[in-house]
């Protein structure tokens, strides 16, 4: 009896889970995942770099219609949209999404996009859009199921942006990036963060062993 209320228990929370519009974060390549900051936690995700650029995907295990958005009131210039008209991003919308499936731009209250399921929809990615981490400090894209509420966010995707270690701006860190902070290694007199080229990660008016341990934390990641 304790066995069969255990398989109902367990696929009675299988159906409720079973269909669901979500979202993931990958790299700019669109194929990488982008690692979380704690396993356990979801949405939120390990520091990266400022200027890097990320992919955000909406996708389904389900093929029904389904329609939401994903905003973030931060900043206007985070969230890119693929081949956008000025309302329309017709490069946003992934064939699974269905026939005349749509993207539009929102700019209130905040910026970012609302997607519209089209017509026999598949299992797979719907929608994708680019997300550009500009400047240091927190970023929340909220992203919503209007299935669910139209005013309330289903999830809450949370970014970290930390000071870049691409020094030399070809959007990698390399051996270059590394030849910049060795030529202030030691250095005492960075008095602010414009100061010997950045390399001063920690702002503590010096560049010392805690910054190339900061430095080789994102050795060889792209910036782009």
């Amino acid at each position: 009896m304790k066995k069969i209320a255990i398989l109902l228990l367990f696929f009675s929370t299988t159906l409720l889970t079973w269909g669901a519009v979500s979202t993931r974060v990958c790299l700019s390549d669109g194929n990488t995942p982008l690692e979380l900051a704690d396993p356990n936690i979801p949405f939120v995700y390990r520091d990266v770099m400022v200027g890097t650029r990320l992919t955000i995907i909406v996708d389904s295990n389900v093929a029904e219609y389904w329609y939401g958005g994903a905003l973030v009131t931060e900043e206007t210039d985070i969230l890119y949209g693929r081949g956008c008209d000025g309302l329309e991003c017709s490069g946003s919308c992934l064939p699974a999404a269905g026939d005349f499936a749509y993207v539009v731009e929102i700019e209130y209250p905040g910026y970012g996009f609302e997607f519209y399921g089209g017509e026999e929809p598949n299992v797979g990615d719907w929608f994708i859009f680019d997300y550009n981490a500009k400047d240091i400090g927190n970023c929340n894209v909220a992203f919503y199921d209007y299935d669910v509420s139209e005013t309330e966010p289903v999830h809450t995707l949370t970014f970290h942006h930390v000071r870049t270690r691409d020094f030399d701006g070809n959007t990698q860190v390399d051996f270059a990036d590394f030849a910049v902070l060795a030529f202030y290694w030691q250095e005492v007199n960075c008095g602010d963060a414009n100061d010997c080229e950045g390399t001063d990660l920690d702002i503590n008016g010096s560049v010392d062993v805690n910054d190339l341990m900061l430095f080789c934390e994102y050795w060889l990641e792209k910036t782009e």
